[in-house]
């Protein structure tokens, strides 16, 4: 098995964008480990709103979402934020969309199904 580090973030708040039940658990559970303050949208237009409302210090986005796209999420984050992190990530791996992503501003692209350790590594990278 696996040794998995060990992270705290007990004084972050992450966002996670993420329409799928077996995605928004894998997140759950995963940040559960950190100790960071979880936000959960399952639509574009209720991260935006969260956003908007909350003092977030990094954004897990799912670009596949059933109303406002990831696209128009992350377009909507740098157009008021150019400091928070922002996590690309998604299942369906099309032409060109990492870096379209990139060139929104995103700050990393992950590629599901998700490892817990590359999660943990990449937000650690961003939250240190």
């Amino acid at each position: 098995m696996e040794k998995l580090d060990k992270f705290d973030f007990n004084d972050k708040t992450i966002l996670v964008v993420e329409d799928t039940e077996t995605s928004i658990r894998f997140f759950d559970a995963a940040l559960k480990r950190t100790n960071a303050k979880t936000l959960f949208a399952e639509d574009g237009d209720e991260a935006i709103k969260l956003f908007d409302e909350n003092e977030i210090d990094l954004v897990l986005l799912d670009l596949n979402l059933f109303t406002t796209s990831g696209f128009d999420v992350l377009r909507h984050i740098r157009s008021k934020d150019n400091s928070t992190p922002v996590i690309v990530q998604t299942a369906y791996i099309l032409s060109g969309e990492e870096q379209i992503s990139r060139e929104m501003g995103a700050n990393d692209f992950m590629a599901k199904p998700i490892k817990l350790n590359s999660l943990l590594q990449s937000l650690n990278k961003f939250l240190q």
